[in-house]
C-alpha cells in the first residue's frame, strides 16, 4: 500500500494572495487577512494512522484541502479538546472532525478536564458525538512462512478440520509483563518461538506507540497493562522505523511490510496492514477475556460483524468499531465541511466503498455507513453530541 499525502503550502497560498511587490495601509492588512484565512483554511488535520490512507483518498475524491497527517487517535481526540495530549501537534479546539480507531476516552489531565469548553460527562465532553463508519480487525500479523509453523490444533467445528493460532493468553504473554490491573502474568515475555511449540528463533517484536487507538484497543481487549521490554515501537511517517518502511510509511503500513519481510517477527495493527506475504493469526478467546470463544476465529468478515449482531457467539475476540467523530457544537472549517458534506450528505456510497478498498469492513450490506445511531452511524457509540 502506497502512503500518499495531499498537502497544500500555506506558505505558497499566502505569497499568491500577497503577490511579490507588497502593499501597505489597507490593501496590506486586507491581504495579511487573506492569507492567514488561506493558510487556516488547510489545516493539518490529525487522528487515527490506521485510517489515514483512507483519509487521504476521501479528502482527494470529496475535493476537500484537508492535509491528512495521522499520528493517532490520541492526537486526533486531543485536537479535538484543548490539545494537551497532542505533543505538540496542535492548539485547542484546532478539529471539528477527528478519525478515531477507538471511541473517545474520559478526558484526563493534571489540571483536570481536558475539554476546550464545559465540563465533561463521563469520557464525552460537550457537543462530542461519537459517529461509527466501519468495523475493523485488530490482527496479530506474522510472516506467511512463520504462519505455516503454528502447531495444527483440532477445531472442533469443521471445516477446516483444523486451525492455526493463538490463544487470546498467549498474544497477551507475547505483548505483556502485567494485566490490566498491574498484576505479573505468568509465562510472560517469551523471547523465543520455541515457547509456542515452534523450531527455536528469537520472537521479533513490534507495536504501535501510545498515542495510537488500535494499542489503547489491543490493551483493552486482551486486558494488558505494562508492555514487556524489547519491543520496537513503529511511530507513524518517522524516519526511525526500521527497514524496509520508509519515512513516508503510515505505522500500518510499516507494521505490514515488517511482518511480511522477517520470518521471525509479530506485529499487531488494523486489517489494512494485510500484505501478500503475511497472514492473520485466528485466536481464541479465553479467561480473562471476555466473551470467550469455542474455538480459534479468524477474523473475517463475518465473524467481525458478529460485533454488533445481537445474540451472535464466537465473534472475533478483537473485533472494534472504527470512528469519524465529532464535536457538534463548534462551526467546522471550509474543507472539514467540504468533507463532512461528501460523506454524510451526498452519501453515494463512495466513502464506504473506500473503507472496503483499504481493508476495513462494512458494518453491513444495506446501505452505506448503516452502522446504528441516526441510521447513517452517528451517535452509534458513547457520546451523543449533547
Amino acid at each position: 500500500m502506497n502512503s500518499m499525502k495531499w498537502v497544500m503550502s500555506a506558505t505558497v497560498v499566502a505569497m499568491s494572495v500577497v503577490g511579490c511587490g507588497g502593499q501597505s495601509g489597507v490593501g496590506a492588512q486586507a491581504s495579511e487577512m487573506s492569507a492567514r484565512e488561506a493558510a487556516l483554511a488547510i489545516p493539518n488535520f490529525y487522528g487515527s494512522d490506521t485510517l489515514k490512507e483512507a483519509l487521504v483518498a476521501a479528502t482527494l475524491q470529496s475535493g476537500s484541502g484537508l492535509s491528512i497527517e495521522g499520528k493517532g487517535s490520541g492526537v486526533g481526540e486531543a485536537c479535538l479538546r484543548n490539545g494537551v495530549g497532542s505533543s505538540g501537534f496542535c492548539s485547542s479546539a484546532a478539529q471539528t472532525l477527528a478519525p478515531m480507531s477507538r471511541d473517545f476516552a474520559a478526558p484526563k489531565t493534571a489540571s483536570g478536564s481536558a475539554c476546550a469548553s464545559g465540563t465533561a460527562v463521563g469520557a464525552c465532553c460537550p457537543g462530542e458525538r461519537s459517529n461509527t463508519i466501519a468495523l475493523d480487525a485488530v490482527s496479530a500479523f506474522v510472516s506467511t512462512a512463520r504462519f505455516g509453523l503454528f502447531p495444527l490444533v483440532p477445531n472442533p467445528t469443521p471445516p477446516p478440520a483444523f486451525v492455526k493460532g493463538l490463544t487470546t493468553q498467549e498474544l497477551r504473554r507475547i505483548y505483556f509483563a502485567t494485566d490490566s490491573s498491574n498484576v505479573a502474568i505468568p509465562g510472560a515475555c517469551p523471547t523465543d518461538w520455541s515457547a509456542f511449540g515452534q523450531p527455536s528463533a528469537p520472537i521479533v517484536k513490534y507495536r504501535r506507540d501510545d498515542l495510537s487507538g488500535t494499542t489503547d484497543t489491543f490493551k483493552s481487549l486482551l486486558k494488558g497493562g505494562t508492555f514487556c521490554p524489547g519491543i520496537t515501537v513503529i511511530v507513524d511517517g518517522a524516519a526511525t522505523n526500521p527497514s524496509p518502511c520508509t519515512a513516508s510509511d503510515s505505522a500500518t503500513t510499516c507494521i505490514g511490510k515488517l511482518t511480511e519481510s522477517d520470518n521471525n517477527a509479530i506485529g499487531y495493527a488494523g486489517d489494512s496492514a494485510k500484505r501478500p506475504g503475511n497472514a492473520a493469526v485466528p485466536l481464541m478467546a479465553v479467561s480473562p477475556i471476555t466473551p470467550t470463544t469455542s474455538t480459534f476465529i479468524a477474523p473475517t468478515a463475518a465473524n467481525v460483524r458478529k460485533l454488533i449482531q445481537a445474540g451472535s457467539t464466537d465473534a472475533y475476540p478483537l473485533s472494534r468499531r472504527i470512528f469519524l467523530n465529532e464535536n457538534v457544537n463548534r462551526a467546522q472549517s471550509f474543507d472539514e465541511a467540504t468533507l463532512y458534506e461528501w460523506i454524510y450528505v451526498s452519501n453515494t456510497g463512495d466513502f464506504e466503498e473506500i473503507l472496503k478498498q483499504q481493508g476495513f469492513i462494512a458494518c453491513s450490506d444495506a446501505a452505506p455507513l448503516d452502522c446504528g445511531g441516526d441510521g447513517l452511524g452517528r451517535g452509534a457509540g458513547l457520546c451523543s453530541g449533547l
